[in-house]
């Protein structure tokens, strides 16, 4: 390996352990954002970010829309992958209403296994030691979930919507991954992270608008609100957006194993502000029932 390569491979353990601590926190300021439904956390989260992304790429956008206008199918990849990101962060932001934070954010984690599956579609070579790994990982995850505590409530149903958001955070690295091959230095990554945001955000906002929700949130503190921000920020554009860049000079299961580093910063942090056990435990309740 040249020098140039060790370098690279440098800059992308960096930028993976920054991502991977941003990321791990989202889940604290999820919770911190309730009674706020999580539909409304969701949509607001993404917009923040396509905001914030759609600034940092105002001088690339111009360009970036007429080479997509001449690649078709290029851009419905692109779209599909913001349906992708609203899905993932749809179904998991909900999932942490349902279920604890060690379970959801163990369960969303397990996108390795999704990822290396499609790995071997994009034609990217897969150790057999992330199948090792993974399978591992699974049967953690199924003594966990098989647990009696998990019978309780709705935490079925939230591990169900982690674990569809492991799949299409899957999904949404692939597709990207792809759609960079296709195009190159044509798509930008700033511009593309405003588009796939923005497709994302809509997504929401429409699913917000179908289930009658407004910003209007009676219960709802200042501090809510803060915490929303600082997930489409922090967790949105710097630990996502590293993300992806590291995605373009990686294949995609690689990245994704960073990902399993997450459930354990996410529990400590939830431990450590929110007191909830390192453990199986029940559905978590907000401090308001109106988040449904």
């Amino acid at each position: 390996m040249s020098a140039a390569e060790q370098g690279l491979d440098k800059r992308v353990l960096a930028g993976l352990a920054i991502s991977v601590l941003a990321t791990a926190s989202a889940a604290l300021f999820v919770r911190i954002a309730a009674p706020i439904p999580p539909e409304l956390i969701a949509a607001s989260r993404v917009a923040i970010t396509a905001l914030a992304t759609t600034l940092l790429a105002a001088l690339t956008l111009p360009n970036t829309l007429r080479s997509l206008a001449k690649h078709p199918r290029e851009a419905a990849w692109l779209l599909l992958a913001g349906v992708c990101l609203a899905a993932h962060f749809g179904a998991w932001i909900t999932s942490l209403s349902l279920t604890s934070v060690v379970r959801s954010v163990a369960l969303v984690t397990t996108t390795p296994i999704f990822a290396g599956l499609l790995a071997r579609l994009l034609g990217d070579h897969v150790s057999p030691r992330l199948y090792l790994g993974g399978a591992i990982a699974l049967l953690g995850t199924i003594v966990m979930v098989a647990s009696p505590e998990a019978l309780a409530g709705g935490s079925l149903l939230g591990d169900a919507l982690a674990l569809s958001g492991a799949i299409t955070a899957a999904l949404y690295l692939a597709i990207g991954r792809h759609v960079h091959a296709r195009m190159g230095e044509a798509l930008p990554l700033p511009a593309y992270l405003a588009l796939v945001n923005l497709v994302a955000a809509l997504g929401l906002w429409l699913f917000v608008a179908l289930r009658g929700l407004t910003l209007e949130v009676p219960d709802a503190h200042p501090s809510d609100w803060s915490a929303i921000l600082f997930l489409g920020l922090v967790p949105g554009v710097i630990g996502h957006g590293l993300l992806n860049w590291a995605v373009r000079r990686t294949p995609v299961h690689t990245v994704a194993l960073a990902s399993l580093l997450e459930p354990f910063g996410a529990a400590m942090l939830a431990w450590l502000f929110l007191a909830e056990p390192v453990g199986p435990a029940k559905p978590w309740a907000p401090r308001s029932s109106c988040s449904a």
